[in-house]
């Protein structure tokens, strides 16, 4: 996860969840660089558990947990519906013995990274379970799903959360060599006939990184990123306008 991760330790506590359509990987990942940290944002619940492992899978069982916060003496529970990094912290302020986990959830016996070694030139992210690949040719938005769908089924990324925001950027700049710096890029998301952002399976987007200083988004009906002074930021674009882009693999 590039630079921002060089020296985390992370413990993985993986569990297996069943719905009724399938079973589940749900993995949580300690990030010791968060160790003692403590966050403005409220928790979406919080409540006594008995060990991170109980912690974790109380998270499993809300659908838009995303991070989490344990206290291993006081053995309270935060459950989080964003991930947070470093800047997130308040200053100057810390909590003895509480660890940080994000989640990530994907099919029991996800092959995202067999498929990805199959295809060219596509980069695996396992602490995400993902892979992805830039292409430097132009196309419009439904040229770009079209040639993503033909790496197993890919699609353009969806940048769903802030850790995958950052490891787009993190995969971006070392292809940055062949990027123009006034260059957008697409990824997946477009602005619905309801007024709202939404993925082509009509989920709702709940992220976004807008460029605030060029006043976006300003009217247009699909996304791309620009790379500015504080990293990749959204853009919104024309459907029809040819651009490069970004396909990912990742499990469904």
């Amino acid at each position: 996860m590039g630079g921002w991760h060089c020296i985390l330790f992370y413990i993985i506590i993986t569990l297996y969840t069943q719905s009724e359509a399938e079973s589940r990987v749900l993995r949580g990942f300690q990030d010791s660089n968060m160790k003692n940290r403590v966050f403005s944002a409220h928790p979406i619940s919080s409540s006594i558990k008995r060990s991170k492992i109980q912690c974790v899978d109380a998270c499993s069982m809300v659908e838009n947990c995303r991070s989490l916060l344990y206290n291993s003496v006081t053995r309270i529970c935060k459950l989080y519906d964003q991930d947070f990094t470093k800047e997130d912290a308040l200053p100057y302020e810390f909590e003895e013995n509480l660890d940080y986990f994000y989640i990530i959830r994907v099919p029991d016996g996800s092959i995202t990274k067999a498929e990805c070694d199959k295809q060219p030139d596509f980069r695996y992210i396992y602490l995400l379970d993902f892979c992805i690949k830039f292409f430097s040719e132009d196309e419009s938005y439904d040229g770009a799903k079209e040639k993503c769908k033909t790496f197993h089924g890919g699609n353009l990324v969806k940048i769903d959360r802030k850790l995958k925001q950052q490891e787009v950027e993190d995969y971006l700049d070392t292809v940055s060599h062949s990027l123009d710096s006034d260059e957008q890029i697409r990824i997946a998301g477009y602005h619905s006939m309801d007024n709202e952002w939404v993925y082509d399976d009509n989920q709702k987007l709940t992220y976004f990184n807008w460029n605030t200083e060029r006043d976006q988004p300003d009217g247009q009906t699909s996304l791309a990123l620009k790379k500015t002074s504080s990293g990749y930021k959204w853009h919104d674009v024309s459907d029809s306008r040819d651009l490069t882009f970004i396909c990912e693999i990742s499990a469904q």
